[in-house]
């Protein structure tokens, strides 16, 4: 059910309400919690200070540790000694805190370790485990994008700039969209307080299966090439020679499949739903991106391209307000309908 919000005062001046409808409503209405929510917010922030206090007088990884298992104990402390409404927002910090934490000892203790793998799906066990006990859509999102990292997923910042790569786009397409698939199957027939989370995760797979998508379209695929590389990274003979005989997909199936999966999300789900507006996002990038990686910025190509654009948006407007009268006024029945039952 929608929240609705109503000026009480205002609707008493204009005599839509009488004093006794008045008090009937303010008795039902929620209670206000930003006092609660303000000292929850300082003591969050009041435990991040201790944590970068403590990190910076003893900056090892015991320390990081010692902080990320006390947050978890303190969230799951709050859960159970004070459940409601009243600390939930600090405990829920203290769980973010606490796995993340943990989750950055993991890839503090064995970033340098011989499989890159290993490590993260250590780190996507330890936020699976974290989104499940802590009920969070949050680290249930994070879970599956460690996962991406598994296969070669990521992003990178450096100054100004930021990244994106999908070292294996057909792996990445193939599991993360058998995951989506998989999680919104499984949402319709597990218990409520499940069905957010599974949602969470879904819809984040779909988004890494549509970055998959846009880079398989630039540059194709070679298969197998990450995994070769973390082997035998020193080895660049042994790997010119593996290239030759490796399994190579070209950009352009990659180029039709995305669009035909944005134009089957945008048209076969709910409208106004997350996979038919992502969906339509990403079909806006895509033709944006070929756009540019086939024809270029020349100047009769910006003209065909803006005209394109203008006939497009004429185009939709019209089709938008014929369905919209419609709607409004739904053509009655004619004689040759059946009679109604």
């Amino acid at each position: 059910m929608p929240v609705i919000r109503l000026d009480l005062a205002a609707l008493l001046k204009a005599g839509s309400l009488s004093e006794a409808e008045a008090a009937r409503l303010e008795s039902l209405a929620l209670p206000d919690r930003r006092g609660n929510l303000l000292v929850n917010v300082l003591l969050i922030f009041g435990a991040l200070a201790v944590s970068a206090a403590a990190i910076a007088l003893v900056p090892n990884a015991a320390t990081g540790l010692t902080l990320a298992l006390g947050a978890l104990v303190g969230a799951e402390a709050l859960r159970r000694l004070a459940p409601g409404e009243a600390f939930s927002v600090l405990s829920s910090g203290l769980a973010l805190m606490g796995t993340l934490g943990l989750a950055g000892w993991i890839g503090w203790q064995f970033g340098d370790a011989p499989s890159a793998t290993a490590t993260a799906l250590l780190i996507t066990g330890v936020l699976t485990a974290g989104a499940a006990w802590f009920r969070s859509a949050f680290l249930a999102a994070l879970a599956v994008l460690a996962l991406g990292a598994v296969f070669g997923s990521g992003t990178g910042y450096w100054h100004a700039s930021y990244a994106l790569f999908v070292e294996e786009p057909v792996i990445t397409i193939s599991v993360f969209g058998a995951l989506a698939a998989g999680f919104y199957r499984v949402r319709t027939i597990v218990d409520a307080a499940w069905s957010l989370l599974l949602t969470v995760a879904a819809r984040t797979s779909i988004i890494l299966v549509h970055f998959a998508f846009w880079v398989g379209s630039l540059w194709g695929d070679l298969l197998g090439d990450s995994g070769w590389r973390q082997t035998r990274y020193d080895d660049y003979a042994a790997y010119e020679a593996w290239e030759k005989t490796a399994i190579a997909l070209p950009e352009w199936p990659f180029s039709i499949g995305w669009a035909a999966l944005a134009i089957a999300l945008a048209m076969l789900t709910r409208r106004g739903g997350f996979l038919s507006v992502s969906a339509m996002v990403f079909l806006a990038i895509h033709a944006y991106t070929q756009y540019f990686e086939v024809f270029g910025a020349e100047p009769g190509t910006l003209l065909l391209a803006g005209l394109t654009l203008v006939g497009l948006a004429v185009g939709l407007t019209a089709y938008l307000r014929k369905e919209h009268l419609a709607q409004i006024h739904p053509p009655g029945p004619g004689p040759d309908s059946p009679p109604a039952e």
